[in-house]
């Protein structure tokens, strides 16, 4: 199974993957400012930018992705809605940096600043699969820790993106078809 990951921001929680052995067969991403891009993806077999304008195109993404029985696709900072006849048809999983499990109020962008700002009594990531509602898919995993009502909003963001580092080596962990996307 193909192991395709998309990301619009630094594409850093792929370079943290590949820093634990788990390493996209291709990379998408619509980021336009190279000096943004995390170095650490740039030894990947196929990383591809894809402009903007064809990031909702559904022919596009399908000639990207290729047979839907034959991969995974993982969202790390994708900020882009995937079209409903892309989430139908392929395996698609997305870390997200909000306990929606216990606060669902945290679905949609940047839930680490609301859950920051809200103080929450915990905090936490989970791994969903991705459907045509934003965040609205089955949780597939979660975990999360006490909120120590951290000082900085990056003390928040640093012990979220630890959560979701760990979610997602979990996650490639126990899939039974994990080995083609270890390499």
């Amino acid at each position: 199974m193909r192991h395709i990951a998309l990301f619009s921001q630094t594409g850093s929680e792929i370079g943290n993957l590949k820093d634990k052995g788990i390493i996209p067969d291709s990379i998408f991403f619509d980021q336009v400012d190279d000096t943004k891009i995390d170095k650490r993806i740039n030894s990947c077999k196929s990383t591809r930018r894809l402009p903007r304008k064809d990031v909702k195109d559904v022919q596009v993404l399908r000639d990207c992705f290729g047979d839907p029985s034959t991969c995974i696709i993982t969202l790390h900072g994708w900020l882009n809605i995937v079209p409903k006849e892309i989430c139908d048809e392929y395996q698609i999983y997305n870390g997200h940096p909000g306990l929606i499990t216990d606060y669902p109020e945290l679905k949609g962008k940047d839930p680490q600043v609301r859950a920051f700002n809200g103080n929450y009594p915990y905090i936490g990531s989970v791994i969903h699969r991705v459907t045509p509602g934003v965040d609205e898919g089955e949780v597939i995993m979660s975990m999360s820790t006490h909120n120590n009502n951290d000082t900085t909003i990056d003390q928040v963001f640093a012990k979220l993106k630890t959560i979701s580092l760990a979610l997602w080596v979990d996650f490639f962990s126990i899939r039974p078809d994990n080995k083609a996307c270890q390499n």
